[in-house]
């Protein structure tokens, strides 16, 4: 039983380490946007990721 905890210790640990890489990949993305380093991609609908099913 002792395992629950650490196993929910972990798995929110791993979220905030998600949410802080989706944050400084934001926050990277919109400064090269803002300086126009950016590029725009027409056929962004044909590049789509397939995302494992939890």
């Amino acid at each position: 039983m002792s395992m629950i905890p650490d196993d929910l210790d972990k798995l929110l640990g791993d979220v905030k380490k998600t949410i802080d890489d989706n944050r400084l990949f934001l926050k990277d993305f919109m400064d090269d946007a803002a300086d126009g380093e950016c590029e725009v991609v027409e056929d962004a609908d044909k590049d789509t990721e397939t995302f494992e099913e939890l």
